[in-house]
């Protein structure tokens, strides 16, 4: 009986000395410390070359003081001793490490701790979301008038589709077409007011024709035509661009027999319809089985850079023979035109408005996304072209600003794209992006 009495007051005595327990770290760890979860910046992800704001994301659940220390493995902090921080990467794509550390005091326990994390930053170019949707953008054209202008499906299930004007980021934008059944290719005249689009107005027609609008937009009723779709003739109709200034249009067609199903470049005044339409490769023998489609203008507006496919209109047989630069007022007659780029990979095509840059759509081999390049106009050797953007989100269009610094795209990348390293992509639609602060060959 004693000896129970014994246990019961031991117990008891365990209890009572478990409860007031003075153990620091039994205060301090664990649960209770504030932990350095992540960081955020108000660039996702980073820009080179500019201030970027970051925040360190700590768990504080004891609300103890923090005094903070920041440093990186390179670039510039303006201030490295607060929760927020401005700092300046090199102006390079690339990793950066940013090491951030804290440290408080327990006054209950009279403890210091110390706590710091590494993380690996991808610092990249300037991106910016234009659009917001699931549904699927495309053919992307640059501002003129002061707005973008797109095609977006309307009906996935019958490929039903509108011309829309953007003027900010973001923004409400406004429709152009109404009542087309299908409409792509849109393009705007940088300084008049005309709008030019490829389209079908009834499901019945056999073929798009080129339609012209003004910037306020226009149904099949009021909608004027620029050149019509024929099976005879221009049965390979299509990419309308507005030449850098003025009303000269841009398109590609074969409606010279010699050509036929094999188109080349043409171009016609918009503003008098009184004037035919002129061919920039003529009756070419020499050429006649090449196709030279998806033309872009030189900024001077004297030379066009296009690509050219022989089998154009078999696509399963269809193959690339690279890039050519024609004149955009005529061309020999006689003999073959040389290559610029040998590289069969590289589509879309937009020639910077001081000529010195061109840009393309390209897909890598043995993957089905495609990146954005650029290389010097001045240079023929694919080794020198530029990647602009990477990882698996699908990327194309691409089209350059009025002044040359920032290039308008599609894609299907999604918000905070190569933060912290995660790529990921819209399971539905593809949007209007931009970039600048990309790098120049």
């Amino acid at each position: 009986m004693n000896g129970t009495r014994g246990l019961r007051a031991g117990i008891f005595i365990l209890l009572i000395l478990t409860g007031c327990s003075k153990d620091k770290t039994l205060n301090v760890e664990g649960a209770f410390s504030p932990v350095i979860e992540n960081l955020s910046s108000d660039h996702e992800p980073p820009v080179r070359g500019i201030s970027n704001t970051l925040t360190a994301i700590v768990t504080n659940p004891r609300g103890y003081t923090l005094r903070y220390h920041w440093s990186a493995g390179a670039g510039v902090f303006a201030d490295s001793q607060s929760q927020t921080v401005h700092w300046t990467p090199p102006d390079s794509m690339a990793v950066y490490p940013v090491t951030v550390s804290i440290q408080a005091h327990d006054d209950l326990n009279n403890v210091d701790f110390f706590k710091t994390r590494t993380f690996q930053v991808y610092v990249d170019n300037e991106f910016e979301r234009w659009t917001r949707s699931v549904a699927v953008q495309f053919d992307v054209a640059p501002p003129a008038g002061g707005r973008i202008y797109y095609s977006e499906i309307r009906n996935a299930s019958t490929g039903e589709s509108d011309i829309w004007a953007l003027a900010l980021p973001l923004g409400a934008p406004d429709q152009i077409t109404q009542s087309f059944w299908q409409v792509t290719s849109p393009t705007a005249q940088s300084d008049g007011p005309l709008v030019v689009f490829s389209g079908r107005r009834r499901a019945s027609d056999p073929g798009p024709s080129l339609w012209l609008v003004p910037p306020t937009g226009g149904d099949t009723t009021t909608a004027l035509p620029v050149v019509r779709w024929n099976g005879s003739n221009n049965f390979q109709l299509g990419g309308p661009r507005f030449a850098p200034s003025g009303p000269m249009l841009l398109y590609h067609t074969d409606s010279l027999g010699v050509n036929s199903t094999r188109p080349k470049p043409w171009v016609r005044d918009v503003s008098n319809f009184a004037l035919p339409p002129v061919p920039l490769v003529g009756e070419n023998l020499a050429e006649a089985a090449n196709a030279y489609v998806n033309g872009a203008w030189k900024g001077s507006g004297d030379s066009i850079v296009v690509e050219s496919y022989i089998n154009y209109s078999v696509p399963t047989q269809r193959r690339s023979t690279g890039l050519f630069k024609l004149s955009a007022s005529s061309n020999s007659s006689v003999a073959s035109y040389p290559q610029w780029l040998a590289d069969s990979a590289a589509t879309d095509l937009d020639w910077s408005p001081d000529g010195l840059h061109i840009v393309f759509a390209k897909r890598a081999p043995g993957r089905t996304d495609r990146d954005l390049w650029i290389i010097n106009a001045n240079s023929s050797d694919p080794a020198s072209e530029v990647a602009i953007t990477r990882g698996i989100a699908d990327e194309s269009h691409p089209r350059f600003s009025s002044d040359g610094n920032k290039i308008f795209f599609v894609s299907n990348r999604v918000d905070r794209y190569g933060a912290n390293g995660v790529y990921d992509t819209e399971r539905r639609g593809t949007n209007i992006w931009s970039v600048s602060r990309f790098d120049r060959p």
